[in-house]
């Protein structure tokens, strides 16, 4: 049973995403009734108080345990009896903030890496940038051509907001400014997510389209695609030509979850296949924007867009040999690392621990 339940979004809309703030104590959510609150999960009560029990006191009679400063009742000692408690659990609603188009749900909440402030998207062709201590945006970021804009991440340096939206792209937003300073483009269907690597180099974005895409943030290039492949190759295929071999079978719904490790080296990401793949991203950079790796991995004959036709090198069998396992495929190819299946059971969301421990929640 949950410890805190945390009342207050209105009209029966449900809560589309939570956030932790960087104190560990203070939860931001969105919900379908356009607001975002920030709840205090360490105050008891639904005003953040005790009940109302008051100590007595005479000169006739002891004090009695209960009241403000008190959990709990004295009870004579009953063997199997518990201290019955005082407290009102409910946690206690700090704020209420209303800054998006009336009767527009606000899809993605974030909270900034530095605290104080974090951001929010929406229906309303918008994302917004708010601070805790105003209920009021501090800045509205326009750019988006279709009204979902579903989520939102900040970049670890705090300078930058990325947005993914239904018009098929990721932006990039200057906090300082508002203005859009990279347009990441390359799906061919809209993007419901979005993070960042903890180095701050990547953004990866998914969509409707089961594709994981990755753009490198200082050129704004996408420079690798992750897709899950619904066959595999013969065991006895050599290991080059096995991976290349896994071309056209790929599994595609949307993609539910996202997440970096805390190390960057992997991304966790679970679709509608009911399964959580583990990939490594190591080097994910160096796959379509190095026109000699392009060469090595796509042949010799190959047209690469970033090295303007040939790329130069031929394929040979040493080169394959060197190459990592899950990077002998061609762009787009990558293979994951691990697989985790479930129980027919849709994974929603997914989180790496500091410890790079995998949390994951679905719809039991």
């Amino acid at each position: 049973e949950p410890s805190m339940v945390l009342l207050g979004h209105k009209n029966g809309f449900p809560v589309f995403d939570v956030d932790w703030t960087r104190d560990g104590r203070t939860l931001l959510s969105a919900g379908g009734d356009g607001t975002v609150r920030l709840w205090d999960s360490q105050a008891v009560g639904p005003y953040g108080r005790l009940s109302n029990i008051m100590t007595t006191k005479n000169q006739y009679s002891k004090p009695k345990v209960g009241g403000p400063s008190s959990t709990s009742l004295s009870s004579p000692a009953i063997p199997g009896s518990k201290a019955e408690s005082l407290v009102e659990v409910g946690g206690a609603a700090l704020c209420v903030y209303r800054g998006h188009a009336p009767s527009t749900p606000v899809w993605s909440v974030s909270s900034a890496p530095s605290g104080y402030y974090f951001a929010s998207a929406g229906s309303d062709y918008t994302a917004r940038i708010w601070t805790t201590d105003r209920t009021s945006p501090v800045r509205v970021l326009n750019g988006h051509v279709s009204p979902g804009v579903n989520n939102v991440a900040w970049h670890p340096n705090c300078n930058y907001v990325l947005t993914a939206g239904d018009d098929k792209t990721c932006r990039m937003f200057d906090v300082q400014t508002g203005r859009c300073v990279r347009l990441l483009s390359g799906s061919s269907r809209g993007l419901n997510l979005v993070r960042v690597s903890p180095s701050g180099r990547y953004a990866a974005a998914s969509g409707y389209d089961g594709v994981v895409r990755i753009w490198d943030l200082g050129t704004g290039r996408l420079v690798n695609e992750l897709r899950a492949a619904t066959t595999a190759a013969s065991s006895s295929t050599p290991r080059h030509q096995q991976q290349l071999s896994s071309t056209g079978n790929f599994s595609e719904g949307m993609i539910h979850a996202m997440s970096f490790s805390s190390c960057g080296a992997a991304l966790a990401v679970a679709s509608e296949d009911r399964a959580v793949r583990i990939w490594d991203v190591r080097g994910a950079g160096n796959h379509l924007s190095d026109p000699t790796y392009f060469a090595a991995a796509r042949g010799a004959d190959a047209t690469s867009s970033f090295g303007g036709g040939n790329g130069g090198l031929g394929t040979t069998t040493s080169q394959l040999d060197r190459m990592p396992a899950n990077e002998l495929c061609r762009p787009g190819m990558r293979v994951p690392t691990k697989v985790f299946g479930t129980n027919g059971v849709n994974v929603m969301d997914l989180k790496f621990t500091k410890r790079n421990l995998l949390l994951a929640v679905g719809n039991y």
